[in-house]
C-alpha cells in the first residue's frame, strides 16, 4: 500500500476503499471496522492490535508525507472526523474501550506528521469530551504522553 497516494486521496487502500469512503463511514462501521485507523493516522512502528502489517517503515517516507501540505490537511481532516465521532457518542467513555486506544494513535500520528500543536489541541478536545467519564488513569497517561 501506498501510504502517500492514499493519504493525497489518489489511491485507495488494501481494500480497495479511498480515505473518503473511509470519512464516509457510519457510526456502526467506525466501530466495527478495525483496519482502517492505522492507514488513516499511520505511525511508525506496527500495530499491536491489527496485524496488516501496514506501517510507515522508513524515515525518507515520513519526511516525504511530513513536508506534503496536503497530507497533514488530510490527516487533521481526519482527526476532526474521529472527534465528531466521538462526540457523538459516549461508549467509549468507559473504564476501557477500543477507541481510547485509537486516541492515543492519533495524538501520535498528528505529533509525528503534523504538529505537535495539532496533537495538543486534539488530545485537549479528548480530554474535555471525557470529563466525569470512567476512563482509567492509565489510558489518561498513554495520552498525555502520546
Amino acid at each position: 500500500m501506498n501510504f502517500k497516494k492514499f493519504l493525497l486521496e489518489k489511491e485507495p487502500d488494501y481494500k480497495g476503499r479511498m480515505i473518503q469512503d473511509i470519512w464516509q463511514f457510519t457510526d456502526g462501521e467506525i466501530e466495527s471496522n478495525h483496519d482502517f485507523i492505522q492507514l488513516i493516522f499511520p505511525l511508525n512502528k506496527k500495530s499491536q492490535s491489527v496485524f496488516h502489517g501496514y506501517y510507515l517503515d522508513n524515515d525518507e517516507l515520513i519526511v516525504e508525507l511530513k513536508d506534503n501540505n496536503k497530507i497533514k490537511e488530510n490527516l487533521i481532516k481526519s482527526s476532526k472526523w474521529f472527534l465528531s465521532f466521538l462526540k457523538r457518542n459516549n461508549h467509549w467513555k468507559s473504564n476501557y474501550d477500543h477507541n481510547q486506544l485509537r486516541v492515543t494513535r492519533v495524538i501520535e500520528c498528528l505529533r509525528l506528521l503534523v504538529s505537535n500543536n495539532e496533537a495538543d489541541n486534539f488530545y485537549q478536545c479528548v480530554i474535555k469530551l471525557s470529563l466525569d467519564s470512567k476512563i482509567n488513569e492509565t489510558t489518561l497517561e498513554y495520552w498525555r504522553n502520546a
